[in-house]
């Protein structure tokens, strides 16, 4: 079994502002998490519920508030 790659000395030498992510990240991965959550309820079928239309954008915000997924892709520095 392969081990966690151990990312603290890169995390140490990379300045506090470059490991931010962008908003234009953090707008991709809200995206993806609601489109995701929208295929799951599809899958669901008809639930009855009324509220279940507002589970995507529930998770999404969830996700985002809690650190988001981790998919720093720094899109927000693409064509610069």
């Amino acid at each position: 079994m392969i081990g966690p790659v151990d990312n603290s000395a890169a995390s140490a030498a990379t300045p506090a502002a470059a490991r931010k992510p962008d908003a234009v990240s953090k707008g991709f991965e809200q995206m993806l998490v609601q489109q995701l959550a929208q295929a799951m309820l599809k899958t669901a079928g008809d639930t009855g519920n009324e509220y279940a239309s507002l589970l995507p954008n529930a998770l999404a915000d969830a996700v985002e508030q809690n650190g988001g997924l981790g998919l720093d892709l720094n899109l927000g520095a693409v064509g610069k």
